[in-house]
């Protein structure tokens, strides 16, 4: 980097000397504003080539879902006197490329969502409804992309339920077909077995263009603030919402609803509802505490407006959709809110902004946000108050490991024995699982990976090995946590992260960064070959006759093969040391190649993490025999 920078300075001088002897008879204050805008554009790319950085060629891992870009545009009503909702809704989408198309229908049993037509370019499709699944022939054809209109009629429970009405406070979610999902090789996914606990969805993040007709009078928070409200006759209001890359759209409403907005930097909306104004005052509470505490944790949530609204007693205890956090009234006693709403907040970074596939993986978003809630109780009442909770985690997971000692973290939902172990292992496990990690790479390191998982991967869904990704992102270089943890049981507890760091190149005094980095392996330096080797100007071939990787330059002819570690230099045998390896389909070499084999200047600083190769000169040894 260092010669990039001296030649961008010798280039600006060179470029203001020649201006200064080509105008001098002329006068060279006429002249300087050109010459000014000159030298910023040279500084600018001097600054530019200071803040490169080192891994922005390592792009994020592929989400669980494939991204099929959907866009709903729904026009659907609430007739509270029926308790049901009717609907239109037009769904766009790019093509499967499969037989079918999928929806999902995320209903109760004992209470069934209509979809009463698909159509298709005005022609009506026919369809199979399963439990929680619609399958239709793929009409699209050769289009790149198409569109459904579907209309569906949902009966809302008179209950507390997650989608129900009680005490007139109608929490509507998962109340329209929403399109299915595919993994990364166009496989549909299933949706799993709906269980008394937990939350077993799977979800596909799109657009939401929404008119959502209700009696006049009602108040609604959503998962994209307040909306657009109008009067449209006949005792009624339509809230028009225009919503991006959500999971899933929710609306949560009452006509005895007090709501209040609060506002965070740089550019958060915060609606608080509840029937109770003094209720509101203890949310708001809790509120400017958690969403500055999470901010700096997290980073800023990229969306402009999420919710909080709370539901009678007696309701479902608390959940997350999409930019809302929901949870009872009763939660006011004994204080359990001072827990749980920090939990529900937290969901809005994990399981909102970025996800994971519920049913399996929700040891992601459940401990993430666990342990959130131990950052809030720190930020706003001191460090003996979060070390209260971690103790409880600990506990939680002595009786863990003495009651599901073969468990683990990474298993699916509907495979654990008791609700009892569901929690244990997901909530207080799970807590576990990232605060050791913190402890380990210190607070500091901790926030920046969060920070990048948040940056990499928001409106995708993740897993361990994404978490594994922006982590050695984080601590530069490859590292192994999650995947090597998650799937360990109960009964062993957490180690360190495996890491092998990355080493910045720095060829000829200018760095370097190949696609697959230079890192230490088994307390060896290894240089991706055909990458690096290209850069410093030398020939690399497969030799069929030999079956050997031929590598030619500097004077010296050299043959070597995949995991040996000797080579050929100009016909004499040489001990490399340690074998060649394989990274991600590349052939590594030991830096011990490159001055051995090929007679260059190496130097690896340790402490810096840099390796140096010179190859401005040639060393003049001969081939050292073995």
């Amino acid at each position: 980097m260092g010669a990039v920078m001296k030649s961008l300075h010798k280039t600006s001088l060179l470029v203001c000397v020649t201006i200064l002897i080509f105008f001098g008879s002329v006068g060279v204050v006429a002249y300087w504003p050109a010459i000014s805008q000159i030298i910023a554009m040279n500084q600018s790319q001097e600054e530019e080539q200071k803040f490169v950085d080192p891994f922005s060629y390592d792009p994020p891992l592929p989400s669980y879902v494939k991204d099929l870009n959907p866009v709903y545009k729904i026009q659907a009503e609430l007739h509270t006197s029926e308790a049901k909702i009717t609907g239109n809704m037009t769904l766009e989408f790019d093509n499967p490329k499969t037989p079918d198309v999928r929806l999902y229908i995320y209903d109760y049993l004992w209470n069934k969502m209509t979809v009463k037509s698909i159509r298709y370019k005005d022609k009506p499709l026919s369809f199979e409804r399963g439990q929680s699944l619609v399958k239709l022939a793929n009409p699209l054809g050769k289009e790149l992309r198409g569109a459904l209109t579907i209309e569906f009629e949902n009966p809302v429970p008179r209950r507390g339920t997650r989608f129900g009405v009680k005490d007139d406070i109608w929490t509507l979610t998962t109340w329209y077909p929403m399109l299915g999902a595919q993994n990364q090789k166009g496989v549909w996914y299933d949706p799993p077995q709906r269980v008394d606990f937990g939350d077993p969805f799977v979800y596909h993040y799109g657009d939401y263009d929404v008119s959502f007709t209700s009696p006049q009078g009602y108040k609604w928070v959503s998962s994209w603030g307040r909306g657009q409200a109008k009067s449209i006759g006949g005792n009624k209001q339509q809230v028009h919402y225009q919503a991006k890359n959500l999971l899933n759209f929710g609306l949560v409403g009452s006509p005895l609803y007090h709501i209040e907005t609060i506002q965070f930097a740089p550019n958060l909306t915060v609606d608080i509802a509840s029937v109770d104004k003094g209720n509101i005052e203890r949310i708001k509470t809790i509120a400017q505490s958690v969403f500055p505490t999470f901010i700096d944790m997290y980073g800023p949530l990229p969306y402009p407006n999420v919710a909080i609204a709370e539901t009678s007693t007696g309701t479902t205890y608390a959940m997350e959709y999409a930019n809302l956090a929901v949870f009872k009234r009763d939660m006011h006693h004994n204080n359990l809110i001072d827990h749980w709403l920090p939990h529900e907040v937290g969901h809005l970074w994990w399981y909102n902004s970025v996800a994971t596939l519920e049913s399996s993986h929700g040891w992601l978003d459940e401990g993430l946000v666990e342990l959130g809630v131990s950052h809030y109780l720190q930020k706003r009442y001191g460090a003996q108050s979060a070390t209260t909770l971690l103790d409880t985690y600990n506990r939680d997971v002595k009786r863990l490991q003495e009651r599901y000692p073969n468990g683990k973290l990474d298993k699916p939902l509907q495979k654990f024995v008791t609700e009892e172990e569901f929690k244990l292992t997901w909530y207080s496990r799970g807590a576990l699982l990232f605060d050791n990690l913190r402890r380990k790479i210190g607070d500091d390191a901790y926030k920046r990976f969060l920070q990048r998982v948040q940056q990499n991967y928001h409106g995708r869904v993740i897993g361990a090995e994404h978490l594994d990704q922006a982590l050695g992102q984080t601590l530069q270089g490859e590292a192994k946590y999650f995947t090597l943890y998650t799937n360990s049981a109960n009964k062993n507890g957490f180690g360190a992260v495996q890491l092998e760091p990355y080493i910045t190149t720095i060829i000829n005094n200018m760095s370097f960064y190949p696609s697959i980095p230079a890192r230490v392996t088994q307390n060896t330096v290894y240089i991706p070959l055909r990458e690096l080797g290209e850069k410093m100007g030398l020939a690399i071939s497969w030799d069929d006759k030999k079956q050997m990787i031929r590598v030619k330059g500097n004077g010296r002819e050299v043959f070597i093969k995949e995991r040996e570690r000797f080579a050929d230099v100009d016909g004499k045998r040489m001990d490399l040391g340690s074998p060649l390896i394989e990274i991600k389909e590349r052939t590594m070499v030991p830096l011990s190649f490159f001055e051995k084999a090929l007679g260059y200047e190496t130097a690896y600083n340790q402490q810096q993490k840099t390796v140096k190769i010179s190859t401005y000169r040639t060393i003049g040894k001969g081939a050292e025999t073995k």
